[in-house]
Parts: structure tokens; sequence; C-alpha cells
């Protein structure tokens, strides 16, 4: 019976040790960094892209979370392709390297034809969503958007429809518009977003997200006539459905990705780190001033999301004569 008892005594102990030891073989195990974390924004650092970026650094700072470090730097270029290749390429399968995931991202690449586009990434998670808004000159005789197709109409060619480069979110979205409306739009594209030249008074309207005018409007120098969702610092302003349109509205999203080569570890860890960035205060403050909408898209379901904007993309690219046809 001693020996029994002992016999049982023993195996027990060393089914213990043994789940003990391949509990803590899986912790040690899980990816953590080795060395300094580097975020990559392929925009100007007076962007509001820059300023998502910023804002999870910020965070990540504030709650101690990389302990090796962190730095963010703006890597400019070919309208993201420097930033891409730095990652993608240059730092392939370094799981330290992240860039800003953004539709411009996605889309820019079919419009050049590169062959350094998503397939080059593993995405990480989407964090935010960014409204767009319709903004006039504070004089503008402008109060809706029906107004501004009314002297489309009126006066066609003379409405210009001011911007960034065009194949950007804002650009097409403006093309879709017109489509609904039966209208032709013309679109101009400027350095700095069209901003100088919209709040000059040279184009008619512009398509920005929140962070790029609510100092202008604040000022009395721009209004918003319209936006694609309802805003909480301008209540007053309607959506674009309820303004009697009914286009489909390109997200503009922010979040992460890295090279496709990087470890799902290493991917898990970063979602992790994200999900602490998110619920932090100074992140909740950053969306909340730039009325933004805080979402959360990881795993299966961004990976499918991802290949169904690229085909979105391409697709709608294609209808507009911005690539040719293959």
């Amino acid at each position: 019976m001693v020996k029994l008892d002992g016999l049982k005594i023993a195996t027990f102990t060393s089914v213990v040790c043994s789940v003990f030891a391949l509990t803590t073989t899986s912790v040690w195990s899980q990816w953590e960094p080795s060395k300094e974390v580097e975020l990559i924004a392929h925009v100007k650092t007076s962007s509001s892209t820059y300023a998502f970026a910023s804002a999870v650094f910020n965070e990540i700072k504030a709650q101690d979370l990389l302990k090796k470090g962190v730095k963010l730097r703006s890597v400019r270029g070919a309208r993201g392709g420097k930033a891409r290749k730095y990652v993608g390429i240059t730092n392939k399968g370094d799981p330290h390297v992240l860039q800003v995931l953004t539709p411009s991202q996605i889309n820019n690449p079919i419009l050049s034809q590169s062959d350094v586009d998503l397939r080059l990434f593993k995405p990480v998670a989407i964090m935010v969503i960014t409204p767009l808004t319709l903004a006039v000159p504070a004089n503008s005789p402008y109060k809706s958007m029906k107004d501004i197709i009314d002297d489309i109409k009126a006066r066609p060619g003379k409405v210009i429809h001011g911007g960034g480069a065009f194949g950007n979110v804002a650009s097409l979205v403006g093309e879709l518009w017109a489509r609904e409306a039966g209208v032709k739009m013309p679109y101009a594209a400027f350095e700095k977003q069209g901003m100088l030249e919209l709040l000059g008074g040279h184009i008619a309207f512009g398509m920005h997200n929140p962070a790029q005018v609510n100092q202008y409007v604040k000022a009395g120098k721009l209004k918003l006539i319209a936006a694609s969702q309802k805003l909480g610092n301008y209540p007053e302003v309607k959506t674009f459905k309820e303004s009697g349109f009914n286009f489909k509205y390109l997200r503009q999203y922010r979040g992460w990705w890295t090279s496709k080569d990087v470890s799902d570890d290493a991917v898990k860890y970063y979602t992790d780190l994200m999900t602490k960035v998110r619920n932090g205060k100074g992140f909740k403050d950053y969306i909340s001033k730039n009325n933004l909408t805080s979402t959360w898209i990881v795993g299966a379901e961004l990976d499918q999301m991802l290949k169904n904007e690229y085909a979105n993309y391409l697709k709608l690219d294609t209808e507009l004569g911005l690539i040719k046809k293959k």
C-alpha cells in the first residue's frame, strides 16, 4: 500500500511537473521584441495619418509598453512606395518594423502598377475609421450638397473640387458622388491636399478628414456642409445620405501592417499591444478630439477585408481609366 501510494504520488508529481514545464515553455516561447521597434509613416509629419501614428507612439510611451524602446519616423516618396519597400523588402521578415496601413497603401500600388503591394505584407490591425467632410470657404454661397450639384449643372466645368493626388480616397469619393448626380465634376490636384487653395477660394470645395479642417472651421475660415457620418463635434452637419445622396463611401481607415514573413507570434504580440494602446486614455482623447470612429479589425476578417479592398479599388480605378486594362 505504501509503495502504491508512493507510486501514485510520484506519478501525480510527474504529471504536474510535465504540465508546468509545458505551460512555462509556452509562455517563455512567446515572441517579444529583442530591440527597438520602428514605426514607419509614409507621409509628412504634418499629415493626419502621421497624427494617428503619433497618437499610437505616444500611448506606447505613456504606458511603457515596449521595454526595448520605440521610435517613429517618416519615410516619404513614391506615394508611399519608399515606405512599403523599406518595410516589405529592405526589412523583409523583420518583426521590429511596422508601417501605418491606410487605403492609399492598397490603391497606390494599383495606380502605379507596382509589385510592392499588399502581397508583401501581413496586416496587424485596423484601429480607427476617419470620416470624410465636405468643406467650403466660409463666404461660399453653398449650404448643401445639392447647392453644389445645382451650380455644377448651371456652370459646367467651372465648379472645381480640389485636393491631393487624384486616386486618393477623397478624389474617388467625389467621382462617385458626381456619377450618382449625373454630372461631370472637374478635379484639381494640389500640394498639401489643396487646403491653401480652398482657404483662398480658388476651388469650390474639398473633401478632407476632420483633423485637416478643424482649426479652419473653428477660426471661421471654412464651413462644413456635409460628412460621411455624423460628427460628434459638429452634430448639425448632415451626412451624405441625409443630404440626399447614397453613393458608395470608401472608408478611410488607419492601422498597421508588417512584412509578410513576420511570424504569427509576432503579429499576435502587436495585436495585443495595439489593444492596450486603443484602451489608453491618450489614444481615446485623440479619437474624440478628431471625430474618429474607434474600430477593431484583426485576423482572418482583416485579411479578407484587404483582399476585398484591393479588388474594389482595382475595379474602380479601371472603370475610371486611371490604369490600363490588363
